[in-house]
């Protein structure tokens, strides 16, 4: 299973016309929207008016990098972007109001339904999961992230319980706990689909992990985690044994984003390193690449490319990954391998941005090589394409469906999801 990912996200007219003219009433200050002419001048506070749930701190924090910064050099697509890069927000008015201090940069938000029940679903060429998740994008006013709930997917079940804490103080370090118990029928592939091993197995996850950002875009993390897989039934080729292993995971990341008035895009990059170390089974190491780059060549329409690559030193076949951390989906999502290198580029246009959200299409050519035990070193190439829907009230992170061809198999996939993805 992977992260759960969770990413993208009602005043009244006549409220945001109050607050705008009693700016104007009560104040002796000079007053801009970014329908007028932005002053010169430096940016020396932030001010943000519509929160209900949000902490002002929290709310701010992300925004303080434009503190200092020259209002009329200030592009306010970044400014758009890093409301909407919470997650919780969405950006209603900006408005520059000059003090003697210098000039304050207002902000006028919405904050998105962030507490709601997720029904999963997820079908397609891997089966079936249905599920049920209880969510809240910002816990205690916070921007911190809590899930719990449970899932039944081909031939098992899975329980999931997680809690992030976001920094949002200068200085403030960030943490994350995570909990999974499930059991599962596992079928390993090859790139035809040909089953090669069946087994059932019971699987136990604990992790605790410790994030620092040490500037607004580059931060390092710490993992320490427990796993259990245990082997229930032998049906074919199964592996010899269970595994129980520790683990520590040291990882570094960077990530920008930008908006372009209809899509929020991304330009990041991960790199971590697993050792993990048995109490039973093989120890073993493993590293992680990911890297994303979103950029808009004409607004509503952009160039993405993203690549993943992971590898694993000689480890037990419970250990081996899916083809979902190589960024691509023409391989099956039942396929097994050590070692993966992706890339996917292509592009994104949207079609319809409603008050509800973002439809958009997207394409893409992908390339993956990959090795492991079942089918040794594979190269594989095909197309692929799907739509999106962003929702913009709900904290809910994607919808959408996925179609992919094989051109190396000849084997088509096909994938549709609402509510979170895995």
């Amino acid at each position: 299973m992977g992260a759960f990912i969770p990413r993208s996200h009602i005043h009244t007219v006549p409220a945001i016309i109050f607050l705008f003219c009693t700016g104007i009433v009560l104040s002796t200050t000079r007053l801009y929207s970014q329908d007028n002419q932005i002053p010169h001048g430096t940016i020396s506070s932030i001010e943000i008016l519509g929160l209900k749930r949000t902490r002002i701190h929290a709310a701010k924090y992300p925004l303080e990098k434009f503190i200092g910064k020259e209002a009329f050099s200030l592009n306010l697509n970044d400014v758009h972007a890093a409301v909407k890069d919470t997650g919780i927000l969405e950006l209603v008015l900006t408005e520059f109001i000059e003090t003697e201090e210098g000039l304050t940069l207002r902000l006028t938000v919405e904050e998105k339904w962030a507490i709601f029940p997720i029904p999963l679903i997820m079908s397609g060429s891997g089966g079936t999961n249905l599920g049920f998740f209880l969510a809240d994008r910002n816990a205690f006013g916070l921007r911190d992230m809590a899930v719990v709930g449970g899932m039944h997917r081909s031939g098992g079940m899975l329980a999931m319980a997680m809690y992030n804490h976001t920094p949002n103080r200068e200085g403030q370090i960030g943490w994350n706990s995570f909990f999974m118990y499930g059991q599962r029928k596992r079928e390993d592939q090859d790139r035809t689909e040909n089953i090669h091993r069946i087994y059932n197995i019971d699987q136990l996850r604990i992790s605790f992990g410790l994030y620092y950002p040490f500037t607004d875009y580059f931060t390092g993390s710490a993992t320490v985690s427990f796993s259990h897989k245990s082997l229930q039934e032998k049906i074919l080729s199964p592996p010899k044994n269970g595994t129980i292993l520790t683990g520590i995971t040291p990882g570094i990341s960077l990530r920008f984003s930008d908006w372009d008035g209809y899509l929020l895009s991304q330009q990041s990059f991960s790199l971590s390193y697993h050792y993990n170390l048995a109490i039973q089974g093989s120890s073993y190491h493993q590293a992680e690449l990911r890297a994303i780059y979103e950029k808009s060549l004409i607004p509503g329409f952009r160039l993405s490319l993203r690549s993943g690559a992971i590898w694993m030193s000689s480890s037990d076949p419970l250990n081996e990954e899916s083809p979902q951390k190589a960024q691509v989906d023409i391989l099956p999502r039942n396929f097994s391998a050590r070692h993966y290198a992706g890339i996917s580029a292509g592009f994104e246009k949207h079609l319809l941005k409603t008050r509800i959200g973002t439809l958009s299409v997207l394409g893409s050519w992908q390339f993956v090589l990959s090795h492991g035990p079942i089918s040794g070193s594979e190269i594989d190439n095909g197309p692929s394409g799907g739509i999106r829907f962003y929702l913009s009230q709900l904290a809910l992170p994607a919808m959408g469906a996925n179609f992919a061809y094989n051109i190396n198999s000849g084997i088509y996939q096909f994938n549709f999801y609402i509510g979170m993805e895995f």
